[in-house]
């Protein structure tokens, strides 16, 4: 009888293949679902290509469209004049316009622009805010006022009505009074006005020139590049002195400036309601200077005063010297020569001079006009000159010891009375 032997070695050798070939039918199984989820992501990425393409020539063509155009922070030109030169018009696509060409375009052309910057909106509309150039002084010149920003950029030129409330300014010196130059930007080409340090070092290379009939044309290329530049630093450090004198006003609170001098850079003058001419020095310590002179107006000078003060030592002595007079010759020495040149020039009659001509063109040859003591403004009779000059001297003297008392001046800051006792010792008010 035939016994049924079981053996398991068949089945184990059979085992390690067919598991093999299961294996590779599940990797086959597997890179054909990759494929497959590969396809279908390059399908959806391609769909979604296509999508932001035509909503991005839609939104360039159809879409964001400007409905409106508005202009924000601008008082001097007109609106419509602002809009028509930076290039944009309804219809425009809100997002193809560029604002660093408008900001240029816009600057270009309106001197008081200072920045420009662009708003988005929706419904669809642009917003052109525009930030103004602050008048920071007006410059006296032969042709008319030179207005000057903050910034330094000459805002306007041949002006001759002012607004309130901008100091004029006498002696400051200007390389080139046209509109959109920057004061203290060298001028590389064309002409300009030298400064005085520099014209007297061009004459003096004129006569040297003459007298040893060489000349090398590198040379007088390399002078003129650093005349130039010597220029533009004298006009950067006037601008700096009207930059502190202004902060110093406004920081201080002191009005009725009508006229800043820079005529002496080393000692700043300024007229204070056309009756007080006041010196204060250097720019140093000029918040304390005004504010030292502005509680001497208020509290011991008389409504109607007219006179000089003498405030360049204030932040070091703690007084400030006064002589009360007329001046009016002061005033007329500030005046530029070609100022006081125009009434000869009118229409009117040419041939005939003005009735004072004579005696105001004389009037600065005379030093002791400057510091002789004048009568007060009701005695007009020439005897009694002498009896007011004396009067007024006693009262210099009264005001200064009056000045330097540390009770009146216990609302400025640092202000001494160590000097309160030499009275007689301070030099004259000249």
């Amino acid at each position: 009888m035939k016994q049924k032997i079981i053996s398991f070695g068949g089945q184990n050798r059979a085992g390690p293949a067919k598991k093999v070939r299961t294996n590779a039918a599940a990797g086959s199984l597997k890179r054909r679902r990759r494929r497959r989820t590969g396809r279908q992501t390059l399908h959806y990425l391609l769909i979604l290509l296509v999508a932001m393409a035509v909503l991005t020539i839609l939104s360039f063509t159809v879409f964001f469209k400007i409905e409106k155009i508005e202009v924000v922070g601008n008082t001097k030109y007109a609106d419509q004049q602002l809009i028509a030169q930076s290039g944009i018009s309804i219809g425009d696509n809100l997002f193809r316009i560029s604002q660093k060409n408008i900001k240029k375009a816009l600057m270009e052309k309106f001197p008081y622009v200072e920045d420009v910057k662009l708003k988005r909106s929706f419904p669809p509309k642009l917003t052109i805010q525009i930030t103004q150039e602050i008048p920071l002084g007006a410059v006296n010149t032969q042709t008319g006022y030179v207005v000057i920003g903050c910034s330094g950029k000459v805002l306007e030129t041949g002006v001759h009505t002012l607004p309130e409330n901008i100091t004029v300014v006498n002696g400051m010196y200007l390389s080139l009074p046209e509109v959109g130059h920057w004061l203290g930007e060298t001028v590389e080409t064309g002409d300009l006005s030298y400064s005085p340090e520099v014209v007297a070092e061009i004459e003096a290379y004129r006569k040297q020139e003459s007298d040893s009939q060489k000349s090398k044309k590198t040379d007088k290329v390399e002078l003129e590049k650093e005349w130039r530049a010597k220029s533009a630093n004298t006009e950067e450090e006037y601008f700096k002195m009207l930059t502190y004198l202004v902060d110093a006003v406004e920081e201080t609170g002191f009005g009725k400036i009508t006229l800043a001098d820079f005529s002496d850079r080393l000692n700043i003058r300024i007229v204070y309601d056309n009756r007080i001419l006041v010196e204060l020095g250097s720019e140093a310590d000029l918040p304390y200077k005004l504010r030292f002179v502005q509680k001497l107006i208020k509290d011991k000078l008389p409504e109607d005063y007219k006179g000089r003060l003498d405030a360049s030592t204030a932040s070091s002595s703690g007084q400030v010297w006064e002589l009360a007079c007329d001046i009016s010759d002061e005033l007329e020495k500030m005046k530029p020569q070609w100022q006081n040149e125009t009434p000869e020039q009118t229409e009117i009659n040419p041939e005939e001079k003005p009735p004072n001509t004579e005696s105001a063109s004389s009037k600065p040859e005379n030093p002791d006009l400057a510091v002789a003591p004048q009568s007060e403004p009701q005695s007009s009779s020439a005897a009694s000159s002498k009896t007011a000059s004396s009067s007024s001297q006693e009262e210099v003297s009264s005001s200064e010891n009056s000045f330097a008392q540390p009770d009146d001046l216990a609302v400025i800051p640092g202000s001494g009375s160590s000097n309160s006792d030499d009275s007689s010792s301070k030099p004259a008010p000249e």
